[in-house]
């Protein structure tokens, strides 16, 4: 969405061949010219990085469901990790995220495959705490503009476990290298655009559980606060006449999460332990829904503003996985994820190689 078309009466635009082109256009034309110039998809980028780095924030949160009552647990109540309250860990998780934004005009999709890396320790008889690296790589693909995010992670997390009761604090901070590329085509114009920018994002929740262990089965019902923040450099387009200069984009809101967390152990012959999982929780974003950035003509003219697909005011996340320990000391798992939104729909696989130590 558009607050006003790309202006054809400033004098730095003039003698421009996009603008001259757009004016000559018949009525067919013109609506179609009008929407390639002004290149409404640069508002996405926004809420496309935020969605390729979610999973970050939630490989922090499962690492530290994998601890649920490793420790000060009685009789056979769930222990997802592999080793004991007393090791440290090491994990390494692979991780395929994917999703589709405005779903019903004209949809974005992106894609994301990456690689994080993960240790905690015990610090005393409540605490531990972690650290994670990682990167990872995003394809954009849309009918007006395809791109590439080549993405590095830090991030830090603690779980405070009093029996039942679970704390969950978690914060990470990505640097994003981003490529664009769109295509402005009608009549007898045709350019192809290129764009190159920096942006960052963070990340950071607070989760509380309470563990309602029934023998090897784990009922944790569990509330959360969490934000996330987008911030994108200006950066100006090169390949012809229609090449816009976009300025800086920023966007951040917080959100709650309430839901339901359930797992089984079971012991298998050889001593292994099988663990599904699911869990399920609504979560609510707060503050302003609408992305959006200013731009113009590298050219010159007025600038306007372009809107980008809302973000999901409500939205169903679901967690299913499976994990196996297959001795104190090493344990792997796979997991499936889902959000289901008002306009968006998004989906992961994960894969994850934990060692106690």
């Amino acid at each position: 969405m558009v607050d006003q078309p790309p202006s054809t009466d400033s004098p730095p635009s003039a003698g421009n061949a996009a603008i001259e082109a757009l004016l000559a256009a018949d009525e067919t034309t013109t609506p179609i010219a009008y929407d390639q110039l002004a290149g409404g998809s640069n508002a996405n980028l926004a809420k496309a990085t935020l969605s390729s780095v979610t999973p970050v924030s939630a490989s922090l949160l499962s690492a530290m469901h994998q601890l649920d009552n490793a420790h000060d647990s009685p009789g056979n109540s769930p222990r997802h990790a592999a080793g004991n309250a007393d090791t440290g860990r090491v994990w390494l998780q692979a991780l395929g995220h994917g999703g589709k934004l405005d779903r019903d005009v004209e949809p974005m999709q992106h894609s994301t495959k990456g690689l994080l890396l993960g240790a905690d320790w015990r610090i005393d008889e409540a605490w531990r705490l972690g650290l994670m690296g990682g990167t990872s790589d995003t394809r954009i693909d849309s009918k007006e503009l395809d791109g590439d995010l080549d993405s590095w992670h830090l991030g830090a997390y603690a779980l405070r476990q009093t029996g039942p009761l679970s704390l969950r604090l978690g914060a990470a901070w990505s640097s994003h290298e981003g490529s664009t590329r769109r295509e402005v085509s009608f009549d007898r114009f045709h350019d192809r655009l290129k764009g190159s920018y920096h942006a960052t994002t963070q990340q950071a929740f607070i989760e509380s559980g309470y563990n309602l262990d029934r023998a090897n089965v784990s009922i944790e019902p569990f509330a959360g606060l969490g934000y996330q923040g987008y911030q994108r450099d200006g950066y100006t387009e090169k390949g012809g006449a229609a090449a816009l200069k976009v300025h800086a984009q920023s966007h951040g809101n917080f959100n709650t999460t309430v839901g339901l967390r359930m797992a089984k152990v079971s012991t298998l012959d050889n001593g292994m332990r099988l663990t599904p999982r699911f869990s399920a929780g609504w979560k609510h974003v707060y503050g302003e829904t609408y992305t959006s950035t200013r731009q113009r003509l590298a050219t010159g003219g007025h600038d306007y503003t372009v809107y980008g697909a809302e973000l999901d005011r409500n939205s169903l996340q679901l967690d299913t996985g499976l994990d196996l320990a297959i001795s104190n000391s090493h344990a792997v798992g796979v997991g499936l994820t889902g959000e289901i939104g008002t306009d968006s729909r998004n989906h992961g696989v994960s894969g994850q190689w934990r060692m106690a130590f």
